[in-house]
């Protein structure tokens, strides 16, 4: 019983000290979660990673959930306008990239077969926002390169979604290009719609329940149901999430609808803190050691990954705006 208490306990306190420190050291407090997460699973072996492997999925999209919500509650509606198309083609330009130098890497060191290298290419080439949000919260960077991470990253989610979607259940029937096109532009209208109008109609009915008791967590179950209407609808939901957050945060506001708002963001701050420590603490755990004859074709997948984002990232500089 001491250890089941015990174990989260100090992982907090690891967490909340490595939020602080991460101030000076400039290393985010993932970094030091999953190593904390390493240390416990494949290298000491005190926690079995059987006994997580079914909540994972469930922890991490909860994760992501809370953390696209929290973003949006932090971006204006005229910055997100301003740096959207920076944002987008930076997505499309840097995922396309790394899908290809991936792909090639496959083919060359594990040699698989092409439309098996463009699976791995497709799973491996967006930035996760679960991993991009938390860290642009403790960088120094202008304002303008955040926004535009931000929605790079919480684009790059649902690009990968449909590519490996469309790449598994490709027939022959349907290039794949349009119905990338296709997909792309249904999953962002479905959300986009969604979260605007969700976040309209919130944005009046919780001011009512927000000075009473369990108002936040009435909030948690309207985030939480947006996702779900999404995926219901045909989206990704997570798209849904971001602009759900974007809209509370930029409809008109009373002094007292000010103060609750203050309120709401602190509680999902927090909340989202804790979900997210334990999600990439138990993400370490998970880690396996692989085999010597691997080490080649992961250095040279992480090469490719490092180089198809320097490149993206030079060839689209000029999208992206007051970047000196």
């Amino acid at each position: 019983m001491a250890r089941i208490f015990g174990l989260p306990a100090a992982l907090l306190v690891l967490a909340v000290v490595a939020n602080r420190l991460s101030r000076w050291t400039r290393v985010p407090d993932i970094i030091v979660l999953l190593l904390i997460g390493v240390g416990l699973g494949p290298i000491l072996h005190w926690v079995d990673p059987t006994h997580f492997s079914a909540g994972i999925r469930i922890l991490g999209m909860l994760a992501l959930i809370l953390i696209l919500f929290e973003g949006g509650l932090e971006l204006r509606l005229k910055e997100t306008i301003r740096y959207s198309p920076g944002g987008i083609l930076l997505a499309l330009v840097s995922y396309g990239l790394t899908v290809g130098l991936i792909a090639c890497v496959a083919r060359a060191l594990l040699h698989m077969t092409w439309m098996d290298c463009a699976l791995l290419g497709a799973v491996l080439g967006s930035t996760s926002a679960a991993v991009v949000l938390p860290a642009i919260q403790q960088i120094v960077a202008p304002q303008a390169v955040k926004i535009t991470l931000t929605l790079e990253a919480s684009l790059g989610e649902i690009i990968a979604v449909l590519t490996v979607g469309t790449l598994i259940g490709l027939d022959g029937s349907q290039p794949i290009f349009e119905g990338l096109i296709t997909g792309f532009g249904h999953h962002v209208l479905v959300d986009v719609v969604l979260g605007v109008a969700a976040g309209v109609a919130w944005s009046r009915v919780w001011p009512l329940f927000a000075t009473q008791q369990f108002g936040n967590a009435l909030n948690l179950g309207m985030v939480l149901g947006v996702f779900a209407a999404g995926r219901y609808a045909g989206g990704s939901g997570l798209l849904a999430e971001l602009v759900f957050g974007i809209t509370l945060a930029n409809m008109p506001r009373t002094p007292h609808t000010t103060r609750q708002a203050a309120r709401m963001v602190a509680f999902h701050s927090e909340l989202t803190f804790l979900v997210r420590s334990f999600f990439f603490v138990l993400l370490g755990i998970m880690a396996q050691f692989v085999s010597r004859s691997y080490v080649v074709p992961i250095l040279g997948i992480l090469v490719a990954l490092v180089l198809a984002r320097y490149v993206a990232v030079r060839a689209t500089r000029w999208s992206i705006r007051d970047i000196v």
